[in-house]
């Protein structure tokens, strides 16, 4: 019996204005763990679709030397986590909370008022994919050359720009209250996940033409990234692609 597999690939930049890079991610066991490197961070590789694998996206909020720091607690706790959820079932509900309180712990041992990060988590089970996102970061979907975005938004737009209204680290006595759904994927089927260094340069549009060809996943993901970097690169960029086969 054939397994389903999926590829996937990973590019984390620092981006053109922004001296620190406040992105991290967690994917195939692997995270962006020197916080203090302008280098970009990039893995690909091959995994078993019924491993329930993770593959999240993180984008660090609180300024200079606080969001990479809440990021880096989110991808690794994630690391930690995993260690002990060989069966299937869908977790990605309790490491929301987990890493919610991690995050927070962190904050009050650096007796910092807040910190946090957005965050997009895909889970692979069996044929199922469970997905959970908060703020900014999105999820899309690309099947038959048709892509949507299954993540929710939540920020607000004011004269200050946005703010993001749902966060990992999320103040005592608030619940961070994630988007959570779930759905199928079929062979050729292409899941990304992205901060918003991506989306804020990038239209729908744009992106869909990148990713739907048949290069290797790695291409496309740094042809995602470079395409976002040129337009300007305002933000740290980070790009999580994956494709079933």
């Amino acid at each position: 019996m054939r397994k389903n597999k999926v590829d996937y690939a990973v590019v984390c930049a620092t981006g053109r204005i922004r001296r620190n890079n406040e992105d991290n991610f967690y994917c195939g066991g692997h995270w962006r763990e020197d916080v203090n490197s302008a280098a970009d961070a990039v893995f690909s590789g091959q995994a078993d679709a019924d491993a329930n694998e993770l593959f999240a996206v993180f984008d660090g909020m609180g300024g200079e030397a606080c969001g990479e720091i809440a990021s880096l607690v989110a991808a690794r706790q994630s690391a930690v986590f995993l260690r002990g959820k060989d069966a299937y079932t869908d977790y990605l509900g309790e490491l929301c909370d987990l890493l919610n309180t991690k995050i927070r712990e962190e904050t009050e041992n650096r007796s910092l008022v807040l910190m946090g990060t957005t965050a997009a988590m895909l889970q692979v089970a069996g044929e199922d994919v469970f997905i959970l996102n908060a703020g900014d970061s999105r999820i899309y979907k690309l099947s038959n050359h048709e892509m949507r975005q299954i993540s929710e938004e939540h920020v607000a737009l004011g004269y200050g720009g946005k703010a993001i209204t749902k966060f990992l680290g999320m103040p005592e006595g608030y619940e961070v209250h994630p988007y959570l759904a779930r759905g199928k994927f079929r062979a050729g089927d292409m899941f990304l996940l992205c901060s918003d260094g991506v989306t804020d340069m990038l239209s729908d549009e744009e992106i869909c033409r990148i990713i739907d060809d048949r290069m290797d996943v790695d291409v496309l993901a740094r042809a995602l990234v470079d395409a976002a970097l040129d337009k300007g690169g305002v933000d740290n960029t980070t790009a999580l692609l994956l494709r079933f086969t």
